[in-house]
Formats: structure tokens, sequence, C-alpha cells
């Protein structure tokens, strides 16, 4: 099983994503996690951020500060398309190396890709998955997160549509309920998957 998980800011999306794999032994990969490593740990991404955003997008330790790159990135579409361009290309060589030992090992895997369907790296997954929530869902969460409106305003029209990222996704959990209601729904989901997965010999 080879399976990517996405879904729109505030949706419920890595809820849901640890939910499945506290059921089920997924070999996970997290491409926000990943970020957070290139950009603490990968000298290569490093140099390329300060070259493009200079030094001062570096922090006291030397690992560029995500909050001061966030500040320059956001509202800002050439610099996040330049950006996305240093780290997209890593990020997928990260999943893409796990993705095909998983399949070469007959293991499971789940993807979580935030930005699955604008980077189009659906193709190589079995099934996409996106987890989504109504608007007024998403943007009650980014209040309670002490967003103030013109920010989520700004962020949730950063992003995908949400309505195409369900028209392009192979399964659509809806998360505007409660945890029990997404529990159940990962069960559901797990006992569709497993059901149609073909017998390892």
């Amino acid at each position: 099983m080879l399976l990517a998980l996405t879904g729109g800011i505030a949706t419920g999306k890595s809820t849901f994503r640890d939910i499945l794999a506290r059921r089920h032994p997924f070999e996970v990969f997290d491409a926000d996690a990943c970020v957070h490593d290139l950009l603490a740990n990968e000298n290569n991404a490093i140099q390329a951020v300060v070259r493009r955003f200079g030094r001062e997008v570096l922090g006291p330790d030397g690992h560029v500060h995500r909050p001061t790159l966030r500040a320059l990135v956001f509202g800002d579409p050439l610099a996040l398309r330049d950006l996305e361009q240093i780290l997209h290309p890593l990020v997928r060589q990260r999943w893409q190396t796990r993705r095909a030992r998983c399949a070469a090992d007959r293991r499971d895997f789940l993807a979580d890709i935030p930005l699955l369907y604008e980077t189009a790296a659906e193709g190589p997954f079995d099934t996409s998955l996106v987890v989504a929530a109504s608007p007024v869902t998403q943007r009650a969460r980014l209040a309670a997160r002490g967003l103030d409106a013109a920010t989520r305003e700004a962020m949730l029209a950063s992003q995908l549509p949400l309505s195409e990222k369900i028209e392009r996704a192979s399964i659509v959990v809806w998360n505007d309920g409660t945890p029990a209601a997404l529990d159940r729904q990962a069960d559901l989901l797990l006992e569709l998957l497993l059901s149609h997965q073909p017998c390892r010999t």
C-alpha cells in the first residue's frame, strides 16, 4: 500500500496521519518534518536559502530561522516560488527514495505531503487521500490558534482551493466533526484499503 495524504490548512491532516500510523505499521514520511530537517541540517539547502534571502535568515545557531524566512516569503509569491524551487526537489528526492524502498520490500508507505497536487506528486502512489473540512471550520480552528482575520484569509488564499484537491483525490475524509468521528473514518479507511490489497506471499 502506497498512500499519499494531503489536505488544507486546519483540516486535521496531521491528526489523521497520526491516527493511521497508530493503527497500522506504515512507514511514514512527513514532508513538513523533512523541510525542518533540511533547513537545520542540510548544508546545501541552507547555503541556497542564504544565497537567495541573505544571512539575516540565519539564527544564532547557524540554522535557518524559520519564522524569519516565513515572514520574508509570506505574501510574496516570487519569494515563495524561489524557496519552493530550492526545497521541493530535495523533499521529493527523499520521499521517492523511501517510497521505492517500501515498494521493493512490500511494506506499506504513508507520505504526508501538503503540496501533493501543487507539485504533481500523486502519480507514484496507489491512493491519494484528502482530509477536508468546511471553510467555516478552517477559519474557526485558525482563530483558535490566535491568528487574526487578515492572516487567516491570506493563509487560506495562498493554498490550492480545497475543492480542487477534493476533485483530484481518490478518497476524501471529512473532518468537521468530533475526534471520535475521525477515529471511525480511520478504521473504515484501513478496512477498505486492506481489503483491496493483493495477498502477499
